[in-house]
């Protein structure tokens, strides 16, 4: 009983020290200007203005308008990114913790 209440103890170790440390890696990004400052409804413009150029652009194809790519720093030797995607409008309709990749996939896939 005692082993298997020590493993257990680990286990719930290792997965609170495991998530901390994801969530000090985001915590660490959270003052980008990128991430910061680009809200739903900016122009392609203003988030420019704020941003910078991004590291890569594409015309989406599983969901409309298009989308940007920041690259925003890097973490165990993987690069850090974070989206931003924009309507038919110019306007930006999503942002997050991702590559434009990553974010245009196929709804129907998972299911």
């Amino acid at each position: 009983m005692t082993k298997v209440t020590g493993f257990i103890g680990a286990a719930v170790a290792l997965a609170v020290l495991s998530g901390c440390s994801a969530y000090n890696q985001a915590e660490s990004y959270v003052t980008k200007p990128v991430v910061k400052d680009v809200k739903k409804g900016m122009t392609r413009e203003q988030v420019r203005e704020i941003a910078g150029p991004p590291s890569t652009e594409i015309t989406m194809v599983h969901a409309r308008g298009t989308c940007q790519t920041y690259v925003i720093g890097e973490s165990q030797g993987k690069q850090q990114t974070y989206f931003v995607s924009y309507g038919d409008t110019g306007r930006v309709m999503n942002y997050g913790f991702q590559s434009c990749k990553d974010y245009d996939t196929d709804p129907q896939v998972n299911q």
